[in-house]
Protein backbone atom coordinates (compact mmCIF):
# COMPACT_ATOMS: atom_id res chain seq x y z
CA UNK A 1 0.00 0.00 0.00
CA UNK A 2 1.25 3.41 -0.87
CA UNK A 3 2.60 5.20 2.16
CA UNK A 4 0.91 8.55 2.55
CA UNK A 5 3.16 11.20 3.97
CA UNK A 6 1.99 14.42 5.47
CA UNK A 7 4.65 17.07 5.94
CA UNK A 8 4.48 20.34 7.80
CA UNK A 9 7.02 23.14 7.57
CA UNK A 10 7.47 26.08 9.90
CA UNK A 11 9.55 28.88 8.46
CA UNK A 12 10.81 32.31 9.40
CA UNK A 13 12.06 31.30 12.82
CA UNK A 14 14.17 34.43 13.08
CA UNK A 15 11.21 36.68 12.38
CA UNK A 16 9.04 35.06 15.01
CA UNK A 17 9.31 38.12 17.25
CA UNK A 18 7.90 40.42 14.62
CA UNK A 19 5.12 38.15 13.42
CA UNK A 20 4.69 36.26 16.66
CA UNK A 21 1.18 37.48 17.15
CA UNK A 22 0.17 36.55 13.61
CA UNK A 23 1.77 33.10 13.89
CA UNK A 24 0.11 32.41 17.23
CA UNK A 25 -3.26 33.46 15.85
CA UNK A 26 -2.89 31.36 12.70
CA UNK A 27 -1.35 28.28 14.34
CA UNK A 28 -4.72 26.78 15.41
CA UNK A 29 -5.96 27.13 11.83
CA UNK A 30 -2.88 25.41 10.44
CA UNK A 31 -3.19 22.69 13.06
CA UNK A 32 -6.87 22.22 12.21
CA UNK A 33 -6.06 22.04 8.49
CA UNK A 34 -3.30 19.54 9.17
CA UNK A 35 -5.56 17.43 11.38
CA UNK A 36 -8.34 17.60 8.80
CA UNK A 37 -6.01 16.51 5.99
CA UNK A 38 -4.55 13.77 8.16
CA UNK A 39 -8.07 12.54 9.03
CA UNK A 40 -9.06 12.56 5.34
CA UNK A 41 -5.93 10.65 4.39
CA UNK A 42 -6.46 8.17 7.22
CA UNK A 43 -10.09 7.67 6.20
CA UNK A 44 -9.09 7.21 2.55
CA UNK A 45 -6.37 4.80 3.60
CA UNK A 46 -8.86 2.84 5.71
CA UNK A 47 -11.44 2.72 2.89
CA UNK A 48 -8.81 1.58 0.39
CA UNK A 49 -7.62 -1.08 2.81
CA UNK A 50 -11.20 -2.24 3.41
CA UNK A 51 -11.88 -2.42 -0.35
CA UNK A 52 -8.66 -4.35 -0.88
CA UNK A 53 -9.58 -6.83 1.87
CA UNK A 54 -13.09 -7.19 0.42
CA UNK A 55 -11.70 -7.88 -3.05
CA UNK A 56 -9.26 -10.37 -1.57
CA UNK A 57 -12.07 -12.17 0.24
CA UNK A 58 -14.08 -12.33 -2.99
CA UNK A 59 -11.09 -13.77 -4.84
CA UNK A 60 -10.61 -16.43 -2.19
CA UNK A 61 -14.32 -17.26 -2.25
CA UNK A 62 -14.49 -17.51 -6.01
CA UNK A 63 -11.31 -19.58 -6.26
CA UNK A 64 -11.58 -22.51 -3.88
CA UNK A 65 -8.29 -23.95 -5.09
CA UNK A 66 -9.57 -27.23 -6.48
CA UNK A 67 -8.22 -26.55 -9.96
CA UNK A 68 -4.53 -27.44 -9.85
CA UNK A 69 -2.55 -29.00 -12.66
CA UNK A 70 -1.13 -32.36 -11.62
CA UNK A 71 -3.64 -32.75 -8.79
CA UNK A 72 -7.18 -34.08 -8.39
CA UNK A 73 -9.83 -34.22 -5.69
CA UNK A 74 -11.63 -37.44 -4.68
CA UNK A 75 -14.60 -37.64 -2.31
CA UNK A 76 -15.97 -40.92 -0.94
CA UNK A 77 -19.24 -41.08 1.01
CA UNK A 78 -21.04 -44.11 2.38
CA UNK A 79 -24.64 -43.84 3.62
CA UNK A 80 -26.31 -47.09 4.53
CA UNK A 81 -25.43 -49.48 1.74
CA UNK A 82 -25.01 -46.76 -0.87
CA UNK A 83 -21.60 -45.35 -1.67
CA UNK A 84 -20.72 -42.37 -3.84
CA UNK A 85 -17.29 -41.75 -5.34
CA UNK A 86 -16.79 -38.28 -6.85
CA UNK A 87 -13.71 -37.16 -8.78
CA UNK A 88 -12.74 -33.69 -9.93
CA UNK A 89 -9.62 -32.95 -11.95
CA UNK A 90 -8.30 -30.16 -14.12
CA UNK A 91 -8.96 -30.94 -17.78
CA UNK A 92 -5.28 -30.42 -18.53
CA UNK A 93 -4.48 -33.48 -16.41
CA UNK A 94 -6.86 -35.65 -18.41
CA UNK A 95 -6.54 -34.53 -22.05
CA UNK A 96 -3.70 -32.01 -22.02
CA UNK A 97 -5.73 -28.87 -22.84
CA UNK A 98 -8.42 -26.68 -21.27
CA UNK A 99 -10.01 -24.93 -24.21
CA UNK A 100 -13.06 -25.98 -26.19
CA UNK A 101 -12.15 -28.74 -28.67
CA UNK A 102 -11.00 -27.33 -32.00
CA UNK A 103 -10.46 -30.54 -33.94
CA UNK A 104 -12.19 -33.89 -34.29
CA UNK A 105 -9.16 -35.50 -32.65
CA UNK A 106 -9.62 -33.36 -29.52
CA UNK A 107 -13.33 -34.22 -29.40
CA UNK A 108 -12.43 -37.90 -29.61
CA UNK A 109 -9.95 -37.50 -26.76
CA UNK A 110 -12.63 -35.89 -24.60
CA UNK A 111 -15.17 -38.63 -25.35
CA UNK A 112 -12.62 -41.36 -24.66
CA UNK A 113 -11.70 -39.79 -21.31
CA UNK A 114 -15.37 -39.49 -20.31
CA UNK A 115 -15.95 -43.15 -21.17
CA UNK A 116 -13.00 -44.22 -19.02
CA UNK A 117 -14.26 -42.17 -16.09
CA UNK A 118 -17.81 -43.55 -16.45
CA UNK A 119 -16.60 -47.14 -16.40
CA UNK A 120 -15.38 -46.65 -12.85
CA UNK A 121 -12.43 -48.98 -13.33
CA UNK A 122 -9.98 -46.34 -12.17
CA UNK A 123 -10.52 -47.39 -8.54
CA UNK A 124 -11.14 -50.58 -6.59
CA UNK A 125 -13.03 -51.15 -3.33
CA UNK A 126 -11.93 -54.01 -1.09
CA UNK A 127 -13.99 -57.05 -2.26
CA UNK A 128 -15.22 -57.90 1.25
CA UNK A 129 -17.64 -54.95 1.01
CA UNK A 130 -19.38 -56.50 -2.00
CA UNK A 131 -19.85 -53.20 -3.84
CA UNK A 132 -21.33 -53.18 -7.35
CA UNK A 133 -21.66 -50.34 -9.81
CA UNK A 134 -25.18 -48.85 -9.66
CA UNK A 135 -24.82 -45.67 -11.70
CA UNK A 136 -22.08 -43.62 -13.30
CA UNK A 137 -21.81 -40.22 -14.88
CA UNK A 138 -18.97 -38.08 -16.18
CA UNK A 139 -18.85 -34.65 -17.75
CA UNK A 140 -16.49 -31.80 -18.46
CA UNK A 141 -16.49 -28.03 -18.77
CA UNK A 142 -14.81 -28.43 -22.17
CA UNK A 143 -18.17 -29.21 -23.75
CA UNK A 144 -20.06 -26.46 -21.94
CA UNK A 145 -21.64 -23.65 -23.95
CA UNK A 146 -19.85 -21.03 -21.88
CA UNK A 147 -16.09 -21.32 -22.34
CA UNK A 148 -13.72 -21.11 -19.40
CA UNK A 149 -9.97 -20.75 -19.04
CA UNK A 150 -10.05 -23.28 -16.18
CA UNK A 151 -11.95 -26.37 -17.26
CA UNK A 152 -12.41 -29.55 -15.22
CA UNK A 153 -13.50 -33.15 -15.62
CA UNK A 154 -16.02 -34.63 -13.17
CA UNK A 155 -16.98 -38.23 -12.46
CA UNK A 156 -19.69 -39.48 -10.09
CA UNK A 157 -19.87 -43.21 -9.44
CA UNK A 158 -22.70 -44.74 -7.38
CA UNK A 159 -22.22 -48.12 -5.71
CA UNK A 160 -24.48 -50.55 -3.86
CA UNK A 161 -22.59 -52.48 -1.18
CA UNK A 162 -23.80 -55.80 0.24
CA UNK A 163 -21.53 -55.52 3.28
CA UNK A 164 -21.10 -51.75 3.80
CA UNK A 165 -19.66 -52.21 7.29
CA UNK A 166 -16.71 -53.99 5.71
CA UNK A 167 -15.87 -51.19 3.30
CA UNK A 168 -12.48 -50.16 4.62
CA UNK A 169 -10.09 -49.75 1.70
CA UNK A 170 -9.85 -48.19 -1.75
CA UNK A 171 -7.08 -48.40 -4.34
CA UNK A 172 -6.97 -45.63 -6.93
CA UNK A 173 -5.55 -46.66 -10.32
CA UNK A 174 -6.07 -43.31 -11.99
CA UNK A 175 -2.33 -42.62 -11.81
CA UNK A 176 -1.67 -45.43 -14.28
CA UNK A 177 -4.36 -44.24 -16.69
CA UNK A 178 -3.54 -40.54 -16.44
CA UNK A 179 0.19 -40.02 -15.77
CA UNK A 180 -0.32 -36.24 -15.56
CA UNK A 181 -2.10 -36.71 -12.24
CA UNK A 182 0.61 -36.79 -9.59
CA UNK A 183 -1.42 -36.25 -6.42
CA UNK A 184 -5.00 -36.98 -5.39
CA UNK A 185 -6.48 -35.47 -2.25
CA UNK A 186 -9.03 -37.86 -0.77
CA UNK A 187 -11.80 -36.88 1.65
CA UNK A 188 -14.19 -39.47 3.03
CA UNK A 189 -17.12 -40.14 5.34
CA UNK A 190 -17.29 -43.90 5.85
CA UNK A 191 -19.05 -45.93 8.52
CA UNK A 192 -19.45 -42.91 10.79
CA UNK A 193 -15.79 -41.94 10.40
CA UNK A 194 -14.35 -39.12 8.36
CA UNK A 195 -10.87 -38.16 7.30
CA UNK A 196 -8.58 -37.03 4.54
CA UNK A 197 -5.30 -38.05 3.00
CA UNK A 198 -3.18 -37.67 -0.13
CA UNK A 199 -2.41 -40.38 -2.66
CA UNK A 200 0.32 -40.72 -5.27
CA UNK A 201 1.53 -43.32 -7.74
CA UNK A 202 3.81 -44.80 -5.10
CA UNK A 203 1.08 -44.78 -2.44
CA UNK A 204 -2.32 -45.18 -4.08
CA UNK A 205 -4.34 -47.01 -1.41
CA UNK A 206 -6.41 -45.37 1.31
CA UNK A 207 -7.74 -47.17 4.38
CA UNK A 208 -10.93 -46.01 6.06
Amino acid sequence: MMNLRVGAAVSCCFTALTIGAIFLNSAPVVAQQHDHKHAEQHEHEHEHEHEHEHEHEEDEFSNPGTHVHGEAMLTVILEGNEAMVALQSAAYNIVGFEHAPKTSEQRQEINAALNVLREGKWFEINPQAGCDLAEADANTDLTAEVSSTHSDFYANIGLICQQPARLNEMTVNLFNLVPSVQKITVQWVINGQQGATELSLASNTVSF
